[in-house]
């Protein structure tokens, strides 16, 4: 197997690359190789020692009695400072950041600093070379450990993938002839594949302007199932997938792996899939527009005008008033919820993976403060929660989806769940192993992909 295809996951290699780091880790705090009279020093480290011993071993006593105990707690304490900082002043994020990501970050940093740190007190160098290649073996295996938290990057091909394999950017479809299927009739019942068709689809990268919304969207990227590259080719819905915050609309093609969950679908139905639309609904990584029209931007309008109609005009695809469907995971998963509600006519359709009980910038008066100016009102009439307890949604149908290690947004999306099954919609609840992590995003969106292909009419529903 391709090193570059080895999982940082599973397997030996995260546990031979954490044990690597704490051996590193040891060497760095074990204080040898020290130079009787080196000049680099600290003075106090300089001044003479217990007598009967050579100045190098007094430096290796003092460096683990002194240097090594202040450099752990000065970097805790940055690292505390830091924490601090992004959780009550920054607050990028809705929650608190993890302990696994603090505490990771503690080590990666004191690491680093005892490699740079123990540099005087190496001979030769070869030896600082080999004490700066500890340092980032150290921080290697830290950000490993967070990557297993959240598992977005099974391997290193996919840690690589924007440079190793970058998409092509998608300019306008040639309208062939389509094959459609009646109302309330599956799409798989009048297909039949013509010779040549490709056996797998291709994704672009895609740039929908806020024409209307005035949203600064990044690029988005497009996924077309092989019967669409077919001619003729049929008429296929539109999924539209968001990602969570922080984050890109490539996590769907890189740590979701959209590409292959839907062509793994398309070749058991005759190549067909939806048409998968990632579009941005952030701005940037760390912004929070909170996929509504408010004072951080005007999300919805783009979701729910720009985004269909850039797909209408380029891509030969099923109209929006039949119907698509949104999905998304965190951030991305609220905001399918918001869009079905709030567009329940063009997003009658949804998969709401690890979302939150409300879009939430940390509590509802900020929130409220910072989108709306301290207009409750104007919050309240686009809060999910709030409209489905008012008004019904027969014709909605949807799935939520939480991890059984995710005590935070696990027992929201149960209360999502029971709110929108009293406002009549037709939903089920999920729960997968792990946490707030892409085994539980992949898996929400995979184990549902059959459900979606049946609610947007491409396969025969169940009976």
């Amino acid at each position: 197997m391709n090193p570059l295809d080895w999982s940082l996951i599973a397997g030996p290699l995260p546990v031979i690359l954490l044990v690597s780091a704490l051996l590193a880790l040891a060497w760095l705090v074990a204080g040898r190789n020290a130079p009787k009279h080196s000049s680099l020093l600290p003075s106090f480290l300089r001044r003479g020692g217990a007598r009967g011993r050579s100045a190098g071993g007094t430096v290796s006593v003092r460096w683990l009695a002194i240097c090594v105990p202040l450099i752990v707690m000065v970097a805790g304490g940055v690292i505390a400072l830091l924490t601090w900082l992004i959780n009550n002043v920054w607050r990028p994020f809705p929650d608190l950041l993890p302990f696994t990501i603090v505490f990771w970050s503690w080590v990666a940093l004191a690491g680093m600093v005892l490699a740079f740190a123990r540099q005087p007190l190496l001979r030769t160098w070869p030896q600082r070379v080999a004490a700066i290649s500890a340092g980032v073996l150290v921080l290697a295996a830290a950000a490993n450990q967070v990557n297993g938290y959240f598992q977005a990057y099974p391997s290193l091909r996919v840690v690589l993938a924007p440079w190793l394999d970058p998409k092509p950017v998608f300019t306008r479809t040639v309208n062939v002839k389509a094959v459609v299927a009646k109302p309330r009739h599956a799409l798989a019942g009048v297909w039949h594949p013509p010779s040549g068709m490709p056996k797998t689809g291709v994704v672009y990268q895609v740039i929908i302007p806020g024409v209307r919304s005035g949203f600064a969207a990044r690029p988005g990227y497009i996924y077309l199932p092989p019967a669409y590259l077919a001619t003729p080719r049929p008429q296929l819905p539109v999924l539209v997938l968001l990602a969570g915050q922080p984050g890109s609309p490539r996590q769907w093609l890189d740590s979701g792996r959209i590409q292959a969950m839907m062509d793994a679908f398309a070749l058991h139905h005759k190549g067909l899939a939806p048409v998968v639309i990632m579009p941005d609904d952030l701005g940037s990584n760390f912004a929070n527009p909170l996929c509504m029209n408010s004072r951080l931007g005007n999300v919805e309008t783009y979701l729910t005008v720009d985004v269909p109609n850039w797909v209408t005009t380029h891509l030969q695809v099923r109209s929006p008033d039949r119907g698509w469907a949104v999905g998304g995971f965190s951030e991305g998963g609220t905001c399918a919820i918001q869009l079905a509600t709030q567009a329940p006519r063009l997003y009658p359709i949804f998969v709401d993976i690890s979302g939150q009980l409300e879009p939430t910038l940390r509590n509802r008066r900020l929130t409220i403060s910072k989108a709306f100016g301290g207009d409750a009102a104007a919050y309240l009439r686009v809060d999910p929660i709030v409209v489905l307890a008012h008004i019904r949604f027969p014709r909605d149908a949807g799935v939520f989806v939480g991890g059984v290690n995710d005590k935070v947004y696990t027992p929201q999306q149960r209360m999502m769940h029971l709110a929108a099954r009293h406002a009549g919609m037709q939903v089920t609840f999920m729960k997968l192993p792990g946490g707030h992590s892409w085994r539980v995003w992949r898996g929400g969106l995979e184990r549902n992909v059959a459900w979606l292909a049946a609610q947007l009419s491409i396969t025969e529903r169940a009976r």
